[in-house]
C-alpha cells in the first residue's frame, strides 16, 4: 500500500471510531428519557429479556442490577405480555414527581389501540430508565388481542 493511501485509511478509521456511539448495545439505560421509553418498548416488542433488563430500572440503575434475581425474569415476562404490540406512538410527555418524566403512549396490536403511561427516572451516570408502566389499560393486549371488555347490554361468554 502506498504511504498516502495508508495515511488516508488511518485517518478515516480514526474519524469513524471517534464518531461511533459510545458504549455498546449492552450499556444500561438511555441518554434521554424519551429514548429510554423507545428502548423499553423495542425490547418488549422483540421479547428480549436482556434488553428489557437494561431499559427498565430505578434511580439506582438497571433492573438487572437492582431487582432480585429470582424475580426479574418473571416480572419481565409479565411486562412483555402486556406490552406486546405491533406499533406504538408517544402521545405526550410531562413532568412527574421528583424529576421523573411521564409519557402517554398508544400501543397498537392487531388493530386495537390501548393507551398507557410510562414513567422514566434518571439513574447513575446520567442514564435514564423506565421505572413504572401502567399495565391495567393493556390487559386485553396480554389476552392475545381479545378484548376483555364487554359492550353495554351484552353478557360475556366463555369460549
Amino acid at each position: 500500500m502506498h504511504r498516502p493511501a495508508a495515511l488516508i485509511l488511518a485517518a478515516l478509521t480514526a474519524v469513524a471510531c471517534h464518531n461511533a456511539p459510545r458504549g455498546g448495545v449492552d450499556q444500561p439505560g438511555a441518554a434521554t428519557p424519551e429514548l429510554a421509553v423507545q428502548n423499553f418498548l423495542a425490547a418488549a416488542k422483540a421479547q428480549n429479556l436482556q434488553s428489557l433488563a437494561l431499559a427498565w430500572g430505578t434511580d439506582k440503575g438497571p433492573a438487572r442490577d437492582v431487582v432480585d434475581k429470582s424475580q426479574i425474569e418473571r416480572r419481565e415476562l409479565i411486562m412483555m405480555c402486556y406490552l406486546n404490540h405491533d406499533s406504538y406512538r408517544i402521545r405526550g410527555e410531562g413532568p412527574g414527581q421528583e424529576g421523573r418524566r411521564s409519557y402517554t403512549v398508544d400501543l397498537n396490536r392487531s388493530g386495537m389501540v390501548r393507551t398507557t403511561t410510562l414513567t422514566t427516572v434518571q439513574g447513575p451516570a446520567q442514564r435514564y430508565y423506565v421505572e413504572q408502566v401502567a399495565l391495567e389499560p393493556l390487559t386485553d393486549l396480554c389476552a392475545g388481542g381479545v378484548s376483555t371488555s364487554t359492550p353495554p347490554g351484552r353478557t360475556p361468554t366463555r369460549p
